[in-house]
């Protein structure tokens, strides 16, 4: 009986089976319309098809929506006008590829008028299909070219009020961004009313302002006789400061600039900006020995001035094609570190007339990056050691049992800055003994002790810490 069941169970799940696979193959697959594999043409439309890949993105039906109005975008012919700005620069290729992206992405973004006109899907792919008729495109852009000549027109005049009050950056901006609301049209003809831009007639007219504008800025002398010290190894900087001006000159305040060192061995941040004292602080960050003037270039910065501004930033790539940004230079001396070494060295208290210590110290400083000198005036840094001898508590004990009288030597060391005068650095040197039949002999011995040689070798390492940081 239970064998009878089984059978007719999978009699059933079978009989469904074959039910079901015919239900299925019953169900006809949509067919793709024409315009899938070939392109439509119409005399009075533009044609947009885009597809996607279902199994790429859940947006897949947007994906392709983007993909049809680049499309469609692509469609749209950009005739270049003789009297254009693309047409001066239509012999370089490369801009002009590049530039013609620009235009057909930016069309995409802004295209109006457009409709769905077919869509078609299938398991694998999602198709659509969108018309834009060219007289509704033609008038519409049409108004938004005039638009866009008014605004641009706008923040002419507006730039001419910002030079008036002396504000260079603010007016420079504005028309770097009258400049880049026109990017759409640079292709085409683009004339402003001079009466109302005062005299400002067309784009070549507005390059040039922008030209002549950036090219006003030049390097002051400010109030510096000398040119900024640099000195190899320091730990930290001070800024170098100069002083940039207008040719009226007004100080140029709050404007960026990209700065670089012509010295590899000379690093620097690479942006500054000037104050509203017209001063950039130009922040060092190493320098590695050299005895030479060097030179800073100073590039001004039109898309540091831009900032977050995405009307100015975008016609920047393209406005470079058409100025040049002047490099304004200024320089900086590199010298080594000057030292100046003092010593007194007595024995008992009257001066020994010798120098040991003071020429181990100039012998152990001097170098590329470190010279002695012997003006201290003209010294960065200024070493003094005192040294003297004194009888050693333990010469009493040597004296009765081998006649031997011991001197200390105790020598003690400064660094000063020789500039402000501060002490930043305190040193003693101690345990240097000499022997001798008398103490006049003992002290002298000391002196010429090895170990004071080791001694005074210590103590040049932290003395060299606190003047140079390798």
């Amino acid at each position: 009986m239970k064998r009878i069941f089984y059978i007719l169970i999978v009699t059933i799940i079978l009989i469904s089976c074959k039910s079901k696979k015919a239900v299925t193959a019953a169900v006809p697959e949509v067919k793709a319309p024409v315009w899938v594999s070939a392109r439509p043409n119409s005399g009075f439309k533009y044609v947009g098809i885009g597809f996607s890949d279902k199994s790429k993105s859940q947006g897949y039906q947007m994906e392709a929506k983007k993909n049809a109005l680049y499309d469609l975008a692509s469609e749209i012919k950009v005739d270049i006008s003789s009297n254009s700005v693309l047409y001066t620069v239509q012999n370089n290729n490369t801009f002009n590829e590049n530039f013609n992206s620009l235009i057909k992405l930016s069309n995409s973004d802004n295209i109006e008028g457009y409709n769905l006109t077919d869509s078609y899907e299938n398991d694998k792919q999602y198709w659509v299909y969108y018309t834009l008729d060219k007289a509704e495109y033609a008038n519409i852009k049409a108004q938004k070219k005039q638009q866009t000549i008014t605004k641009a027109s706008n923040l002419i005049v507006a730039s001419f009020t910002d030079e008036q009050n002396k504000d260079f950056s603010s007016c420079l901006k504005k028309r770097i961004q009258a400049f880049g609301v026109l990017t759409p049209y640079l292709s085409e003809e683009i004339n402003f009313d001079p009466a109302q831009t005062k005299g400002i007639k067309n784009v070549f007219d507005l390059t040039n302002l922008i030209q002549t504008q950036l090219q006003s800025i030049f390097v002051g002398m400010g109030v510096q006789k000398i040119l900024p010290q640099l000195k190899p190894y320091q730990q930290v900087y001070a800024p170098l400061v100069y002083n940039l001006e207008l040719k009226n000159k007004v100080a140029l305040q709050n404007f960026p600039f990209i700065v670089t060192s012509e010295e590899e061995k000379i690093k620097v941040m690479d942006k500054a900006s000037t104050n509203l004292m017209g001063e950039i602080q130009i922040k060092v960050n190493s320098v590695e020995p050299l005895n030479q003037t060097v030179a800073f270039s100073l590039n001004p910065d039109i898309s540091g001035l831009m900032g977050t501004d995405s009307v100015g930033r975008a016609g920047i790539s393209v406005l470079k094609q058409f100025i040049q940004t002047p490099s304004l230079k200024v320089q900086a001396q590199v010298s080594p570190v000057n030292i100046f070494v003092s010593s007194t060295e007595k024995n008992f208290g009257k001066a020994t007339g010798t120098s040991i210590i003071e020429t181990f110290l100039q012998q152990r400083f001097n170098g590329q990056e470190v010279i002695i000198i012997n003006k201290p005036e003209l010294a960065d840094y200024i070493i003094e050691a005192s040294a003297d001898t004194q009888e050693d508590i333990s010469s009493d004990v040597l004296e009765s049992n081998y006649k031997i009288k011991l001197a200390a030597l105790i020598v003690n060391l400064s660094l000063k800055n020789r500039v402000t005068g501060e002490t930043i650095y305190k040193g003693q040197i101690t345990d240097i003994f000499g022997y001798a039949n008398s103490l006049e002999k003992a002290g002298l011995n000391a002196y010429s002790s090895n170990k004071l040689n080791a001694k005074l070798a210590e103590a040049v390492f932290f003395l060299k810490r606190k003047v140079v940081v390798y």
